[in-house]
């Protein structure tokens, strides 16, 4: 009897040092906080900016709020956000798009510092925006594969910003024939056109122009360029009213 007294005193023990240490590490994990950090550029120029930067959480509420500092290289440091919740970076700065970025962090006991650089684009009329990776294949229309994940940063962006008006605009991969050149690059718009209606980007908002000749920008190389990599036309994003 006194054995099965002792063994049930030893499991009680057991059990309230479990849950001990349970709700330990449950409030560890409620006050621990996480800060995130980096620097905001120019999406163009990559120069270091001066933006106002807003943390909400899911339901839209106000978490925090600073500023970037431009001279140090366009630095910013935010806190008091919670392990394993999801945050909205809203960024926002006169003649620039408002950009919103979808933060979700990992479960952790510990202070941690998450470092993110954001790419802000200008908003300024004649802005050319380049898609920063080709949406196409060489001498293709197409979207290739993989392309909506390229593209879903700036849909994104246009989304958030329904006041401004914008032009599609793409370049082919060679100068060698013009009448070819121009069915390609219009086809290419038309693409583009077709995936940012379909992604609730307002088509009434933009046109497209197709160029029968490379980008005076951007041209071909002319070297060899490195085995695998191929010249393929830049398509632009630009701002004509808003």
């Amino acid at each position: 009897m006194k054995k099965i007294k002792r063994m049930t005193v030893a499991l009680l023990i057991i059990f309230t040092c479990g849950l001990f240490v349970q709700n330990v590490s449950h409030a560890q994990l409620i006050n621990t906080v996480v800060a995130l950090t980096g620097n905001v550029f120019d999406g163009i120029s990559k120069d270091p900016v001066t933006a106002t930067i807003k943390i909400t959480d899911e339901n839209g509420k106000r978490v925090n709020q600073t500023r970037s500092n431009a001279i140090e290289n366009g630095s910013y440091y935010v806190t008091s956000l919670k392990p394993g919740k999801t945050y909205y970076v809203n960024i926002s700065k006169e003649d620039y798009f408002d950009e919103k970025f979808k933060i979700s962090l990992a479960n952790t006991d510990k202070y941690e510092e998450i470092s993110r650089d954001f790419l802000i684009k200008p908003k300024v009329k004649g802005a050319k925006i380049p898609l920063p990776v080709p949406p196409f294949e060489l001498n293709k229309s197409k979207l290739r594969f993989g392309a909506e994940d390229l593209l879903e940063g700036i849909q994104s962006t246009l989304v958030n910003n329904p006041d401004v008006k914008f032009e599609i605009m793409c370049y082919p991969d060679n100068d060698k024939d013009t009448k070819v050149n121009q069915k390609l690059t219009d086809e290419r718009c038309q693409a583009l056109k077709d995936y940012f209606t379909a992604n609730g980007v307002e088509g009434m908002r933009f046109k497209t122009m197709g160029s029968a000749t490379t980008d005076p920008l951007k041209p071909p190389p002319t070297t060899k360029m490195a085995k695998g990599k191929r010249y393929i036309g830049t398509s632009y994003i630009v701002v004509t009213d808003y």
